[in-house]
């Protein structure tokens, strides 16, 4: 889908953390194609990501190092006069490493979010910051998830995204800093190397002709959008926080909507590769939520936003993907 450039990004200096993961290589490509100044920290180079192996490292400004490194942050925001942040590196990317890891989950995740809220506090006011929650940080509760419920985490990985979260909305609402929240629903999409997710593991078992295992009973009910979506939704957002003092410290949900059960779509992705696979069900999953869904309707009130891919087309476009890229390795 084309869409048409967007003038404000032109020439704005752009600072993506976490450049190497899934959302942030589709932020870094959409900002490349809107002349933005991208500068993209990474933790080590990483081959196997959009980010490399689209030559996006070659195109932009690159520094090494922690994400929860403050000298390094703030010699970042100085070098660079950065405009806005997007910031959505994390460690620990599924429920398994983050119970092996935790603290490495938090420092990414939680220190390195108040050191670029207090470094923007402190020196630099007029930078915007995107911080990239996400559904976790809600918990267990009642569903669909409004933005308004309070935060419930248990699991270590949802209490670092619920303190990130929260840090964001204080530092927006009681400094007046042009910081806003995403929660988005679980990503799917091109470049997704995380097989630890339902999609992309599916589709390199088909792709390689095994079976599927699933860690759950297949009847978990998920979320989903696509990840070039929230890229758009991500944009969008801080446009507008540049222009909407309303929008400090506010929390958006982006999903698509729609209720589907890991099985629904384990069948989806196989319908869409055409090769009769059957998935095994293990039936191991632990400290995993049954039921995540989203509102979106505080996304369609104040910023007047919209999905603008179909999701079943998308997601069968997105198997293919992967089928072409595997047959190509």
């Amino acid at each position: 889908m084309n869409i048409p450039r967007d003038e404000f990004w032109k020439g704005k200096s752009v600072l993506v953390t976490g450049a190497t993961g899934f959302l942030g290589g589709w932020l870094i490509r959409e900002l490349i194609e809107r002349d933005a100044n991208v500068i993209a920290l990474i933790r080590r180079k990483k081959p196997e990501s959009q980010f490399i192996l689209s030559g996006f490292d070659q195109q932009v400004s690159v520094e090494t190092g922690e994400v929860w490194d403050r000298g390094l942050l703030e010699n970042i925001l100085n070098k660079y006069s950065v405009d806005v942040v997007f910031h959505t590196a994390m460690s620990g990317g599924d429920v398994a490493a983050t119970l092996a890891e935790p603290i490495d989950c938090f420092r990414s995740t939680v220190e390195s979010t108040w050191w670029l809220l207090d470094a923007l506090r402190r020196k630099h006011p007029n930078c915007s910051l995107i911080v990239c929650s996400s559904d976790k940080a809600y918990g267990s509760q009642k569903v669909p998830y409004e933005e308004s419920q309070p935060l419930v985490p248990k699991h270590p990985q949802e209490v670092a995204k619920a303190s990130q979260d929260l840090m964001s909305q204080s530092f927006g609402k009681i400094y007046s800093l042009n910081v806003a929240v995403t929660r988005c629903a679980n990503y799917y999409g091109p470049f997704d190397f995380n097989f630890s997710r339902v999609i992309p593991y599916v589709a390199r078992c088909v792709a390689e002709g095994n079976a599927p295992e699933l860690r759950s009973d297949g009847q978990f009910v998920r979320d989903f959008i696509h990840v070039q979506e929230s890229a758009w939704a991500h944009l969008d957002l801080a446009r507008q926080l540049a222009a909407n003092s309303n929008l400090r410290g506010e929390v958006f949900n982006f999903s698509y909507g729609i209720r589907s059960t890991v099985m629904e779509i384990v069948n989806r992705v196989l319908a869409a590769s055409d090769i009769p696979l059957a998935p095994v069900i293990l039936n191991t999953s632990q400290h995993e939520i049954p039921n995540m869904w989203l509102s979106n309707e505080k996304a369609y009130q104040m910023l007047g936003w919209k999905p603008k891919m179909e999701f079943e087309q998308s997601l069968d476009s997105t198997v293919q993907w992967y089928l072409d890229h595997f047959r190509e390795k």
